[in-house]
């Protein structure tokens, strides 16, 4: 009986030292932890299809080649994208007169990204300040997608 009563107070110090054991590997988990919801956040992000990178002045080509080939497509129907370039008052301040152009217009989130632009007779100056005026229509479908519309006055 005296050598029972011995083993419990050696089997203590040995019930003592597992928790210290299990404690040391406890802080690595909540190291762990945070990178885990910094990974948890990535993917989300991966799954998110990135801004493409417009530049000023790009042409159509360019800015259909910036879209991420992920790019989820939505079609904004012809109709509702020539809507507002139909409109003469948006051509009025840059005093077209007789000369005729011809605009292909990249068309992202509402706005005009890339604008390709022709006028006959040729006039930078007339197609410098068309294209300022496109590039301040916001359509009504801003669906981040790159839409192209075409139009000729």
């Amino acid at each position: 009986m005296a050598c029972g009563g011995g083993k419990p107070p050696a089997e203590d110090p040995s019930a003592s030292n597992a928790p210290v054991v299990s404690e040391k590997p406890a802080p690595p988990p909540p190291d762990d932890a945070e990178p885990k919801p910094d990974a948890e956040s990535a993917p989300p992000k991966k799954e998110e299809v990135p801004e493409p990178n417009f530049t000023p002045d790009m042409s159509v080509e360019d800015a259909i080649k910036a879209i991420p080939a992920a790019s989820e497509r939505l079609n904004v129907d012809q109709e509702t994208l020539s809507k507002p370039l139909t409109e003469e008052s948006l051509y009025e301040p840059c005093k077209p007169g007789s000369t005729h152009f011809k605009l292909r217009v990249a068309v992202w989130r509402g706005k005009a990204v890339a604008i390709d632009l022709t006028t006959t007779p040729k006039s930078p100056k007339l197609a410098e300040c068309l294209k300022g005026r496109i590039r301040e229509i916001t359509w009504p479908a801003k669906v981040p997608s790159l839409n192209i519309v075409e139009y000729s006055m």
